[in-house]
C-alpha cells in the first residue's frame, strides 16, 4: 500500500523556531513530528512512501534518510515553487496507481490508518476524510456527515457564526487515483480549498471518518508544548531517583543526569545528556539534549530545546526556548518566545515577548 507525506511547508507559525529547522523536524517528546506518521503509516502496512519536501529539504531528507532506521521504501520529491497540498500530490502522480493514503508531516499523527483505508474501501467512495473534534472550528475545515459518514456539507475555515460542526479535517486522507484528475498541473491547488468543494459540487461520494489514535495540531509554540506533554502522559512512567522528588509520568533519556533535591512534576521529558542541577524545579515541561538548568532553576509548562542553558535561580513559564540559547542568572520569562542562539541576560523580566534572530 502507497501513501504520500506533505512535508513541503515553512512552518510559519512557528517562527523563530523554524527558521533553521523545518516544522516535520520540529521535536515532540524527543522525535521529530514527522516521525510520528511514518511509524504510524509503516505499522499500518504502508511500506511505499513518497515525502514531498521543499524548505530546508536537504536537512529533512538527511534526518529521515540517515537518522532514523524505517523498514520501508520512501522516496523523495522536491518541489520547486509551491503547488499546494493537492498539487503536490498530483506531482507524484506516476508513483500512485491504486488506492493511496495522503498525510501531513507537520501535524502530530499517530493514528491506525489501516483502519481508515479499510472504512474507505467498505464505503466506496472517491475520498475520506479523517476528522477529529475541536473546541475552534474557525482554524480548521469542517465537515458535516450523515449516518452512513457521507459528507453533506465542508467548509473551509468559516466564521465563528458559519461554524456548522466541531468535526475538523485532521490533514489525513484516503483517495482513489480518479482524485487526481481533478488537480490542474499548472496551478497551485488545495485538497481542503479546491479539491474537496469540487468533488461535493459534482456529487461524487466523499466520507469522514473519526480517526482513531491520537492528533494534535503544531502550528503555534504552545501547541508544540501541549503536543509534547500529551505524548509523555502516552509514553512516560512513573519512577523513582534518589534523592529527586518526582510524580506523574517521566521519559528520562540515558545519559540525563539529574541533582538531589531537584523536583519532577510529570509529564516531563529530560533528553540525552540534560543536566538538571540542585534544587531544579521541572514541572509540565521537555528539556532537550546537552541543555543545563542550574541550581535553583525552575521551568514550568515550556520547552527547552538543545544545548541551551538557564541560569541559577531563573524561571521560565508558558514558553519556548530554542537551541543554543543562554538564559542568564535570575531571569524570570513568561509566556515568551526565544530563537535559536539567543542570550538573556541577568534578571530580565519579559512576558509574552518573542526574541529572535534575524532569518537567514
Amino acid at each position: 500500500m502507497k501513501a504520500v507525506v506533505l512535508a513541503g511547508g515553512e512552518g510559519t507559525r512557528l517562527k523563530p523556531l523554524t527558521f533553521r529547522r523545518p516544522k516535520p523536524l520540529i521535536p515532540i517528546a524527543g522525535r521529530p513530528c514527522i516521525d510520528f506518521v511514518l511509524r504510524s503509516l509503516i505499522a499500518s502496512g504502508f511500506r511505499e512512501i513518497v515525502i514531498t519536501t521543499a524548505y530546508m529539504s536537504d536537512r529533512l531528507i538527511k534526518t529521515v534518510a540517515d537518522g532514523l532506521d524505517y523498514n520501508a521504501s520512501i522516496l523523495y520529491s522536491f518541489e520547486g515553487t509551491p503547488a499546494g497540498t493537492a498539487g503536490a500530490v498530483r506531482r507524484v502522480a506516476n508513483f500512485i496507481g491504486e488506492t493511496f493514503v495522503v498525510a501531513m508531516g507537520d501535524v502530530l499523527a499517530d493514528v491506525d490508518f489501516r483502519a481508515m483505508y479499510d472504512f474507505h474501501r467498505e464505503r466506496g467512495g472517491v475520498a475520506t476524510i479523517a476528522l477529529t473534534r475541536v473546541t475552534d472550528p474557525t482554524q480548521y475545515g469542517i465537515a458535516a456527515i450523515d449516518s452512513r459518514g457521507r459528507i453533506v456539507k465542508f467548509r473551509e475555515k468559516p466564521t465563528k457564526e458559519e461554524a456548522f460542526s466541531d468535526l475538523a479535517n485532521a490533514g489525513i486522507y484516503v483517495l482513489e487515483p480518479e482524485v487526481l484528475e481533478f488537480i490542474p498541473p499548472d496551478q497551485p491547488f488545495d485538497f481542503a480549498k479546491d479539491v474537496f468543494p469540487k468533488l461535493l459540487s459534482k456529487g461524487l461520494p466523499v466520507y469522514g471518518r473519526l480517526l482513531d489514535g491520537f492528533w494534535n495540531d503544531i502550528g503555534r509554540p504552545r501547541d508544540l508544548w501541549r503536543a509534547s506533554m500529551e505524548v509523555v502522559r502516552r509514553e512516560g512512567r512513573e519512577m523513582s531517583i534518589p534523592g529527586v522528588d518526582t510524580s506523574g509520568p517521566l521519559i528520562i533519556q540515558p545519559g540525563a543526569e539529574v541533582g538531589r533535591g531537584a523536583i519532577l512534576r510529570g509529564p516531563v521529558f529530560l533528553g540525552r545528556g540534560a543536566k538538571i542541577g540542585k534544587g531544579c524545579t521541572v514541572s509540565n515541561a521537555c528539556i532537550y539534549e546537552d541543555t543545563t538548568l542550574e541550581p535553583g532553576a525552575r521551568v514550568t509548562n515550556s520547552v527547552v530545546l538543545e544545548r541551551s542553558r538557564v541560569g541559577a535561580r531563573s524561571e521560565i513559564i508558558d514558553s519556548v526556548v530554542s537551541t543554543n540559547c543562554t538564559i542568564e542568572a535570575d531571569c524570570r520569562l513568561t509566556a515568551s518566545l526565544i530563537g535559536d542562539d539567543m542570550t538573556v541576560t541577568a534578571s530580565s523580566r519579559l512576558e509574552n515577548a518573542t526574541v529572535s534572530p534575524p532569518p537567514e
